[in-house]
């Protein structure tokens, strides 16, 4: 994979991932790779006793406990004009693990770039770290006024995680992303376990991402 080719696979999971900055991601030069902690934070999220009573008081706590994780795992399925199958891990505030079926093993740390290539890792020059945005930008007070109509609509089982389940519409920054969603609730910890959009326009027209979360989740710089 060329490294020009990165950032257009960064950009989709940023898309698919509800991100409200893409916009910013091209000039972005302020992300920081000093006092990253490896360690997640304990999943403390709480989910409300009362589902579906205010749909949009749910999701607003989901977000609010999925912004406080340290760490996560993705694992994103999307078709379109350029599909995805994707394995995706996250070390708040800037480190990444990306598997992707059509290239090699992606890490990224701060402004740093490793790949994977013939079974070396390869750092590669340019500082192309340094455009990715913080993800969880999506669940931020910014992000979320980009969702509406959202609904309740039931409970069903994730990866035998019973769930409560909502529908809504994100609107996207700019119209960039404009998607309907699905998103499943953890009943336990009020976090995200599953979130499927269908996009209104764009080369990527749906995608699936299931979540889970792990606090021995670590990302450093690979070595051969």
């Amino acid at each position: 994979m060329k490294l020009q080719n990165i950032l257009p696979l960064l950009i989709l999971a940023a898309v698919a991932l509800g991100c409200s900055q893409l916009r910013d991601m091209a000039g972005q030069e302020n992300v920081s790779n000093t006092g990253t902690s490896n360690t997640a934070a304990p999943i403390n999220g709480t989910a409300p006793d009362s589902a579906g009573i205010d749909p949009t008081a749910d999701i607003n706590r989901m977000a609010d406990a999925f912004l406080e994780q340290r760490s996560f795992r993705a694992k994103m399925i999307g078709s379109g004009t350029t599909p995805m199958n994707v394995e995706f891990e996250y070390v708040a505030p800037d480190r990444f693990r990306i598997k992707n079926s059509q290239g090699p093993e992606t890490v990224i740390i701060g402004k740093d770039i490793y790949l994977e290539m013939n079974g070396r890792w390869q750092k590669m020059p340019g500082g192309l770290g340094a455009s990715v945005p913080d993800i969880r930008k999506a669940w931020d007070k910014e992000g979320r006024k980009w969702i509406s109509e959202a609904r309740y609509v039931g409970e069903e089982s994730v990866n035998g995680t019973p769930a409560n389940v909502y529908t809504y519409h994100n609107k996207g920054a700019e119209g960039v992303g404009e998607n309907d969603s699905k998103i499943w609730v953890s009943k336990a910890d009020g976090l995200p376990v599953r979130i499927e959009a269908n996009y209104k326009s764009g080369t990527l027209k749906s995608m699936r991402i299931d979540y889970f979360y792990d606090e021995n989740i670590s990302i450093e710089p690979p070595t051969n």
